[in-house]
């Protein structure tokens, strides 16, 4: 059957692609399919089940630490003096509260790890450890431009069809894009402006322009709310403050929904700047916010994995639960405990860096360093800039073969998989209204590829089955 699928259905799942609207755009403006695995990737009904139970209580747990500026500013300050980027974003921040109603749409991203990994952790820790009877390692929880709603919705679709043309395994359902362009509806009905839209906050040259027009039309047939698509800078030429409302182009702006303003490129000029700083001081519903887009920094991620801090945002059952998916963490100037006896995490992992993940303060992917970059890097950090850097340890996940189709062609790979789950969550002045997980996104990559970018083109887009 695999033959089959690779040799007679390679092209009509190409044309299928660009049928279904699963595309991108290249660098050089050209128009091609997104890549796309041809092979599901199988999950247990135990992993499938605690990985969307995790959905909800993740999502609790952003909204609390969003809400305690007290916290965000004590462990990002020291990181911001240091950090333009960072620096920028936390002057964004307005005395007075513009609006109290909060939409999450978060992403919480996981590895399934070894077999031989599952009871004692990654590197042979005691069944005490965080990692006992979880086969989950959170990679990290996206609160900014969660990505993929339209894409996956729609791979989810062409894997039906191919499937069961070759009887292959019958995907999990799967369908993000409703409840994403539902919430969306719903928060601009909140607001309370009969004509508001949606601010759709983009890139120049977005490549990945489809997954978003995805969203655009849908909450335009099901719901009939227009969008407006703008980067930051335009914002600032365009728009103004009537009442405390954003107006552009003549319209309301009800909801900003952020797909930009994550990496120091989207700030390049004093406008894009002043763009973001315009929408603070508005009351638009924002997705998401400025503290909720703090509170998903890889800093808060990593001093989250202390239970000491983590019990100060959820009870004791929730937070031992969170505890047992979190991989290890330092920072570089932490003293840890090693074979040899305590030593600092940067001495330490400058010795032993394939066993470690290096992470800057950014979003949006293709900044971390892996192996031997590690040691090359840390001979240019200055002390005082430690810690702008998380030390993760690097997650062994489990492989498995599947056939990647990128650029047109398609390829046999031994291959990882990344799995991620949607959650949607309401809030008025920090009180939860709604919380549900919304679906998933799989991201299968060739093993050796460190990087996961699916519009750069090392990851495929793919779908769950269920093992037998």
């Amino acid at each position: 059957m695999q033959t089959q699928v690779q040799n007679e259905t390679i092209e009509n799942s190409i044309e299928l692609a660009k049928l279904y609207g699963i595309l991108k755009y290249l660098p050089d403006g050209q128009l091609t399919h997104a890549p796309f695995s041809l092979s599901p990737y199988k999950i247990s009904a135990a992993d499938l089940q605690e990985m969307t139970e995790l959905t909800a209580p993740f999502s609790e747990l952003m909204i609390s630490i969003s809400q305690n500026w007290d916290f965000l500013e004590h462990h990002l300050e020291p990181i911001a003096k240091i950090d333009p980027f960072l620096r920028m974003l936390m002057d964004c921040r307005t005395d007075e509260i513009t609006q109290s109603k909060q939409l999450l749409v978060q992403r919480n991203d996981f590895f399934l790890i070894k077999d031989e990994h599952k009871k004692t952790g990654q590197a042979g820790d005691s069944t005490e450890s965080n990692f006992a009877e979880s086969a989950l390692r959170q990679v990290e929880l996206n609160t900014v431009s969660a990505s993929f709603p339209f894409l996956i919705t729609q791979i989810s679709h062409l894997h039906r069809y191919l499937f069961k043309q070759n009887q292959l395994p019958e995907i999990i359902p799967n369908n993000p894009l409703s409840p994403v362009v539902d919430a969306f509806a719903k928060a601009v009905r909140d607001y309370g402006s009969p004509d508001g839209v949606m601010l759709l906050i983009s890139q120049p040259l977005e490549g990945n322009l489809f997954d978003q027009l995805g969203l655009e039309q849908l909450l335009w047939d099901e719901h009939k709310i227009s969008t407006v698509r703008k980067t930051l800078a335009d914002v600032f030429e365009g728009g103004c403050l009537r009442q405390g409302h954003l107006v552009l182009e003549g319209k309301t702006v009800a909801l900003s929904y952020y797909r930009a303003g994550y990496t120091p490129d989207d700030y390049r000029t004093i406008e894009a700047v002043k763009g973001r700083q315009l929408i603070e001081s508005s009351s638009t519903i924002q997705v998401p916010d400025l503290q909720m887009q703090l509170a998903g920094m890889k800093k808060i991620q990593q001093v989250l994995t202390r239970p000491e801090i983590l019990s100060n945002f959820t009870s004791a059952e929730t937070s031992k639960h969170l505890l047992k998916t979190f991989a290890e963490m330092y920072t570089l100037d932490e003293i840890i405990e090693t074979p040899g006896g305590e030593m600092q995490a940067a001495e330490w992992v400058s010795g032993n860096p394939e066993n470690y993940v290096l992470k800057p303060q950014r979003e949006g992917g293709g900044n971390n360093y892996f192996g031997s970059e590690i040691p090359k890097i840390l001979k240019t950090i200055r002390q005082d800039e430690q810690n702008a850097y998380i030390l993760m340890e690097k997650i062994l996940a489990q492989t498995h073969s599947a056939v990647l189709v990128v650029n047109g062609r398609a390829e046999r790979l031994t291959s990882v998989s990344e799995v991620g789950r949607y959650g949607i969550c309401f809030a008025d002045n920090g009180v939860l209204k709604s919380n549900k997980d919304a679906g998933y996104l799989v991201r299968t990559k060739a093993e050796n590829i460190n990087e996961g970018g699916v519009c750069a083109g090392f990851a495929c887009l793919n779908s769950l089955v269920l093992e037998a």
